[in-house]
């Protein structure tokens, strides 16, 4: 899951394949189409960006492993979840939160509905991953293609490990952990600390 390069290699397949359609427009003299088809291009290159993060390494911390906004924080049965909303403007890689093995112990093809519904909860594309003192659900949304997922089972902080363009993500970790973050911040995948 690691890419050094602008764009996430998961990218080039939409960004060339809209292009392609771009082109054509315009050759068949559909300008105003081909126009479209030319920002959609852009717009896709923008969501899979990888732009170079300085991972903050720190063993006694748990990081983000999403960029996204926090929307709400329950605590449920000893747990504390904090939900988080993904959009097309945030990096899309999903990265380790700590140094630990790496369970998938959910992962269920699905639809793309709006994440925000009781009905996507059940239906929607979604993975859990589980690490030692985390689990990271993730719930596509309406933009979202197919989730693509590392099958490692030993990771280090900050590490790639998906790409999620769009949806909701769920981050489970224990009701005595104190929080650093509110309802409302914004976080940064490797640079948050939770």
């Amino acid at each position: 899951m690691n890419n050094n390069s602008i764009i996430l290699n998961s990218g080039y397949k939409y960004i060339a394949i809209t292009f392609v359609i771009a082109i054509i427009l315009t050759i068949l003299d559909l300008d105003t189409l081909g126009a479209i088809a030319f920002i959609i291009t852009l717009v896709i290159g923008f969501a899979y960006s990888n732009p170079n993060r300085d991972i903050l390494k720190d063993e006694d911390s748990i990081l983000s492993p999403i960029d996204g906004v926090v929307t709400a924080i329950d605590k449920v049965g000893g747990k504390q979840k904090i939900y988080c909303k993904i959009n097309l403007c945030d990096t899309p890689t999903v990265r380790a939160p700590i140094d630990s093995t790496l369970k998938i112990k959910k992962y269920q093809n699905g639809l793309n509905l709006n994440p925000n519904s009781y009905k996507a909860s059940i239906l929607n594309e979604q993975i859990t991953f589980k690490f030692k003192d985390l689990k990271l659900k993730l719930i596509s949304g309406l933009c979202s293609p197919k989730i693509e997922f590392s099958k490692k089972h030993k990771v280090k902080q900050g590490e790639g490990i998906a790409v999620f363009i769009d949806g909701i993500a769920i981050i489970t970790i224990k009701e005595t952990k104190k929080l650093s973050i509110n309802i409302g911040d914004k976080l940064k995948a490797g640079q948050t600390k939770i």
